[in-house]
């Protein structure tokens, strides 16, 4: 395992490791005054029972630590001084879902607009049989035996008997499904069968699997009672379109429906005939998500500070800042946030959507904007993180340990360091831990 250290982190890697060397250090001398054996630093047990749990504060400071980072990385999503904030994500937008949807974007560009003109759906062949009554005696000399021929050059040849085993007439419905059955049960044919039902009679219908005028079928033979399933109901199509981007017009025909604009990096669905504009626009999903994880991180910092608040000035200080509304109700109503009873934020993703539709602008300075949502959760978060570890736990200390265990215990303010120097530091934390865990 690599250690990275910088310069600057240095002397807060050598405090820390020479603060979990003291505790350890402490824990092993009080485990052989009272017999028990040595068990890594990790799990330190209950000293007294008037004495504080050293694993219960300790968890507390780290989880006090990953908590404020996870509130302030979630904010920076959202702040519009960051490069690579979500209000910069572009995504590209169908005007007319029932004409076009777009299905996937690779690295779109800001500023694209193509238009669509969808003259013809793409469309699978069909045939079908007469209708008739599902119920009704099979008729004498009705049986089949026809074979079906792809166009890929597999066959199946459908033998369906209008009598039973028991010499019995078989009834139009059983027929048809035995037909559907040994068509479905030729695997790679690209044809399905299906027995439809309207009004009270049945049909049996085979479909191409694909659509395109290259993708038909035959039928030949004896097709007795599915009489009419060698004929055509409708001819497979491939889709026409023509395409406009940066002023030149040009005609396109697809076997599918699922076609690929602006030289690969869009992914679109032809839904229907008709206009559309393809834009390029703001990625609402991604800032949705991103605001609803933002306030996730807040509520969650917030209940940890609630639950922890007896244990230190430092701790109780936070908990009152983060109490504090974030911004004014008619502000946060304006782009879907709320507080609830409770006291904790709540995200309306309709209300945001439409916050974004409307006004997109206003919407991202109110959350992301200099002096915005985002940024005063982030100036909490590193106010947070800037508090002394030592201060965040005093009451702990003060309260619960005796001159021995205090000066143990004071080791705890040099976590305040690694608190405000930089995920580098954080990790040599975990790091030395982890080396200490496994000595010996």
């Amino acid at each position: 395992m690599s250690l990275r250290v910088s310069g600057n982190n240095y002397s807060n890697y050598q405090n820390m490791y020479q603060m979990m060397q003291t505790l350890q250090s402490a824990r092993t001398a009080q485990s052989s005054r009272i017999g028990q054996a040595v068990s890594p630093i990790s799990r330190v047990p209950r000293v007294k029972t008037s004495s504080v749990n050293y694993t219960d504060t300790l968890k507390f400071v780290q989880n006090y630590g990953k908590g404020m980072s996870d509130v302030k990385l979630s904010a920076a999503k959202l702040q519009s001084g960051n490069a690579s904030n979500v209000f910069s994500s572009v995504d590209m937008k169908s005007s007319d879902s029932s004409v076009a949807r777009v299905d996937k974007t690779f690295r779109p560009k800001e500023g694209t607009e193509i238009g669509l003109e969808v003259q013809s759906l793409a469309a699978a062949q069909q045939n079908r049989s007469q209708a008739v009554d599902g119920g009704q005696k099979a008729e004498d000399g009705s049986s089949m035996n026809f074979q079906i021929t792809s166009s890929n050059g597999r066959s199946v040849q459908v033998n369906v008997s209008d009598t039973a085993a028991d010499g019995t007439k078989r009834t139009n419905e059983q027929m048809y499904q035995d037909a559907a059955q040994q068509i479905n049960s030729r695997r790679n044919l690209g044809v399905k069968a299906s027995v439809a039902n309207e009004d009270g009679k049945i049909s049996l219908v085979l479909s191409s699997e694909k659509t395109g005028e290259s993708n038909g079928f035959t039928v030949q033979g004896e097709t007795g009672a599915a009489s009419g399933i060698q004929n055509v109901a409708a001819e497979g199509q491939n889709a026409r379109y023509t395409v406009t981007q940066n002023g030149q017009t040009t005609s396109r025909t697809s076997e599918s429906n699922k076609i690929s604009l602006d030289y690969g990096r869009i992914d679109a669905t032809l839904t229907g005939t008709g206009s559309a504009q393809i834009k390029a626009g703001a990625d609402t999903d991604k800032i949705v998500s991103a605001v609803k994880d933002m306030v996730n991180q807040y509520n969650e910092a917030t209940d940890l500070l609630k639950s922890n608040a007896g244990r230190g000035r430092g701790t109780q200080a936070q908990y009152e800042s983060f109490s504090r509304p974030v911004a004014s109700d008619s502000t946060l109503k304006a782009v879907g946030i709320r507080y609830d009873k409770s006291g904790r934020m709540q995200v309306d993703e309709s209300a945001l959507k439409e916050a974004l539709s409307k006004d997109f602008e206003g919407t991202k300075e109110i959350i992301g904007g200099q002096f915005g949502i985002a940024d005063k959760i982030a100036q909490k978060a590193d106010s947070a993180m800037a508090t002394s570890s030592g201060r965040l736990v005093d009451q702990d200390v003060s309260a619960r340990m005796d001159r021995s265990q205090e000066n143990t215990f004071s080791s705890f303010r040099f976590l305040s360091n690694f608190a405000g120097s930089g995920p580098y530091s954080l990790g040599n934390y975990y790091t030395v831990g982890l080396m200490l865990n496994t000595r010996g």
